[in-house]
């Protein structure tokens, strides 16, 4: 490892340690699901650069078993991320029972000044990256229904608008600029089905059972969408377990998403790299690899450190195709890393860092990757 990431790595955990340990929290009373957490941001990331911020959930305020959810960010390197959800009935009061309906409304707004793409391929190249400024903005409504404390379905419409723009052309490929160049600015809403069987006993930190979670994105012009026609399914699978004890957690997860259709935005296309939840491949740069299809595959052993900091051990592999008949397991992309995690009565707190062949990722985020 270089100096540089030595340096960034010990900044980084310093940050971690000290903002958490300063963190503000309230446990759920007793006959009531009331709790607040507030947790401010100051952390480096190596796809983001220094970030800074907060996020604050509310829990069962209005004694409707909702939550009102807030982050608020901003980094170095131009990333401005807004989140703001409201749940009734909040997730993790509904996990593992059986409800009528419950209602998720979820506004974001996305902005990377420096967003990067390397064209489409398991074998793309690391030195073609192309750099370009990439923004979201999005209104999801979400209803779901739990038909037993296993079953759950999900219906969801998303709003939203994708920008492609300022884009910096690598001389090593220039098409790839005018790949981007097509993208330009789309209105490009699409509605989701979700079906979830969820035996495990936590949304914030799991520790047993299993997720299996089915998933179909649609957009056409039926739908609201003048700008594509794709279909997305995606299917997940992750189990946990308890060993040594009743704190250490064994979890894995394998996921495979492929997408069709004649006319799909690049931000739609099947993505590894980062350390998003859904494309997480932490020794690599975010949006590393893209195609119409991709097998991801987590596993991860958590452990407790002292209070509420513990500790995490990972490995990522995965790869992407243009269909499921051109899979070569020859491109299969891999890393290992470590992590720190933080848990809050509402949320988790969590920093990594991956290491690959094509170097080092360093990542701060909420929840666990799966």
């Amino acid at each position: 490892m270089s100096k540089r990431n030595t340096f960034y790595v010990a900044i980084g955990i310093s940050l971690f340690l000290t903002i958490a340990i300063g963190c503000f929290s309230q446990e759920p009373e007793k006959q009531s699901y009331k709790s607040w957490s507030i947790f401010p941001i100051l952390m480096y990331d190596s796809d983001i650069g220094v970030g800074y911020g907060g996020r604050a959930k509310f829990v069962d305020y209005l004694h409707k078993k909702e939550s009102f959810d807030l982050i608020l960010f901003n980094s170095s390197k131009g990333e401005r991320w807004y989140v703001f959800t409201f749940s009734i009935l909040d997730p993790e009061i509904r996990q593992m029972k059986k409800y009528g309906f419950s209602f998720d409304l979820k506004a974001e707004y996305d902005k990377y000044l420096n967003y990067s793409y390397y064209g489409l391929g398991a074998d793309s190249k690391k030195d073609e990256e192309t750099v370009y400024t990439f923004e979201t903005k999005s209104v999801q409504l979400t209803f779901s229904r739990g038909f037993t404390p296993q079953f759950v379905v999900e219906v969801s419409y998303v709003v939203r608008n994708l920008n492609t723009f300022n884009i910096r052309e690598n001389e090593t490929n220039t098409l790839l600029a005018e790949t981007l160049k097509q993208e330009g600015n789309k209105f490009s809403p699409f509605f989701s089905i979700v079906l979830r069987y969820d035996t495990s006993d936590s949304q914030i930190h799991p520790t047993r059972g299993f997720r299996l979670l089915f998933q179909t994105d649609v957009a056409a012009n039926a739908l609201g969408n003048n700008n594509a026609s794709f279909n997305r399914t995606t299917v997940d699978f992750r189990k946990y377990f308890l060993v040594f004890g009743t704190k250490d957690v064994l979890a894995f997860r394998a996921l495979v998403q492929g997408i069709s259709g004649s006319s799909i935005p690049l931000a739609d296309y099947s993505v590894l790299g980062g350390g998003a939840i859904m494309n997480a491949m932490r020794g690599y740069k975010l949006n590393r690899f893209v195609d119409k299809g991709k097998f991801l595959f987590n596993a991860e052993y958590r452990f407790p450190i002292i209070w509420r900091l513990g500790g995490n051990l990972f490995v990522d592999t995965g790869t992407v195709w243009p269909a499921l008949s051109e899979i070569h397991f020859k491109t299969v992309a891999f890393d290992y890393g470590w992590g720190l995690r933080f848990y809050l009565p509402d949320f988790v707190a969590r920093f990594d860092m991956g290491f690959s062949k094509e170097g080092t990722g360093i990542y701060f985020n909420f929840g666990h990757i799966f």
